[in-house]
């Protein structure tokens, strides 16, 4: 292979006619491989098959499928994990076919190709500059405003069992790794992590895949947000709940990005308009939703007054607590005495104004609020009034860029969500700014 000459090519650029192809990515996600028997020999030979997802840029990806003798794939296995930068080099380029069987337990991609590889080809480290490369972790392969809220899991019923959703949560608890034997007497480990939203304090979710299992030991209970697409909904009769699982489908992105890509700026009467058109709109299927980027004054921000900031609740069983005590009269911190320190969220209601209207009642989404005040929700209870006004002032009558998600549940009203917000650009609003 080393006296051929390769071409390298992006993504984006595959064509089934290409040949020698080198292309240069970084995996953003991969499964476990699986062993199988070769039937086409006479001797008992085992190979084996490796699938990884590949990405070169913020809008392009692709799956690579390994196919190879067992012990090949499970070293080259070894050697590469989510957020490597490698090189692809000879592969097969595929056309996919959407109805295929396997597509089903392989993650969304943007690219009509797949990568096929053989003895033919080779995956080697990359040990150029990998800056860009590494950025493309943080950006979601799917629009990130179209992540199911956890509450909505729960409510759901029956109908929500076996279907895949997309999660937006922060990571509330790491359980231990657990090994688990398989009817076919293999050893595999699991891993139970807990998730919460603004919506729900809970949902555990498996984990199955050794390369999410070994990504989740950098995660930081209350600090590390995810996106995680195409999880698989269970009912557990032993939690008593619905459950979520780590597919092949997955792909899991750590402290997501998605939100600055938010580009289509409408003013606060566009996005009324918008509302009020969907709300009317009774033959639309699927979930009603849509994001926007608004410039707008925030005209209310009450961080140091009577209004409510923080959602506190008991940390045993999740309900809601009147100052310090539970309300729940059959927690065991109320009749045993137990101490078990509260949970606190965020829970900010904004107004936005421009030269078009208000929005009113919007939700400072907990991340959300903790990236623009720089605080925890503990720290931000510890405050005094002057040091939560000197906040307040920092986004109160200024102009800003908000990023927001408008999502409709049901026939309730909207539910408005700033995803992202910062003090705008004086240029930026001049040239950007909607005239209605």
């Amino acid at each position: 292979m080393d006296n051929i000459a390769l071409q390298k090519v992006n993504i984006r650029n595959l064509d089934p006619n290409l040949e020698n192809v080198l292309i240069v990515g970084i995996i953003i996600a991969k499964q476990r491989p699986k062993k199988f028997l070769d039937t086409k020999v006479s001797a008992e030979t085992y190979r084996a098959v490796w699938n990884f997802t590949l990405r070169d840029s913020v809008q392009d990806y692709i799956n690579v499928t390994y196919w190879s003798s067992s012990e090949v794939v499970f070293q080259t296995n070894d050697k590469f994990n989510s957020g490597d930068v490698v090189e692809v080099i000879n592969p097969k380029i595929l056309v996919r076919k959407i109805n295929d069987y396997g597509e089903q337990f392989r993650p969304m991609v943007t690219s009509p190709f797949y990568l096929s590889l053989t003895e033919q080809s080779a995956i080697i480290k990359h040990y150029g500059d990998v800056t860009h490369y590494l950025r493309l972790l943080r950006f979601p392969t799917k629009p990130i405003a179209g992540f199911l809220p956890l509450r909505d899991i729960h409510n759901s019923g029956a109908a929500i069992k076996g279907t895949y959703v997309d999660i937006l949560a922060i990571v509330r608890g790491l359980g231990p790794n657990r090994t688990v034997t398989t009817k076919n007497n293999e050893n595999l480990q699991v891993r139970t992590i807990e998730l919460f939203d603004h919506t729900s304090p809970s949902l555990k979710v498996d984990i199955w895949e050794p390369d999410v299992i070994s990504r989740s030991n950098s995660w930081k209970p209350r600090y590390t947000a995810l996106f995680l697409t195409d999880l698989c909904i269970h009912w557990s009769n032993f939690e008593r709940s619905f459950m979520a699982r780590v597919t092949g489908r997955t792909v899991v992105t750590e402290n997501p990005e998605g939100t600055n890509t938010i580009q289509e700026v409408m003013s606060i009467k566009q996005v009324q308009d918008k509302i009020n058109y969907l709300q009317g709109n009774d033959n639309m299927s699927g979930t009603k939703q849509f994001t926007a980027l608004i410039f707008a004054f925030v005209s209310s921000l009450d961080l140091d007054g009577l209004s409510k900031t923080l959602l506190i609740k008991c940390g045993h069983c999740k309900m809601p607590m009147k100052g310090s005590n539970c309300e729940n009269a059959e927690c065991p911190t109320v009749f045993e005495g137990m101490v078990v320190e509260s949970d606190m969220n965020f829970d900010i209601r904004i107004m936005l104004t421009d030269h078009t209207g208000t929005l009113t009642r919007c939700r400072f989404g907990s991340q959300a609020a903790e990236q623009a005040l720089n605080c925890t929700p503990r720290e931000f209870s510890n405050m005094s009034d002057d040091d939560k006004c000197k906040l307040k002032w920092k986004y109160l009558m200024e102009r800003c860029a908000v990023r927001i998600a408008v999502l409709f549940i049901g026939k309730q009203l909207p539910i408005i969500t700033v995803l992202c917000i910062s003090l705008a650009d004086t240029f930026e609003v001049a040239r950007r700014l909607p005239v209605y």
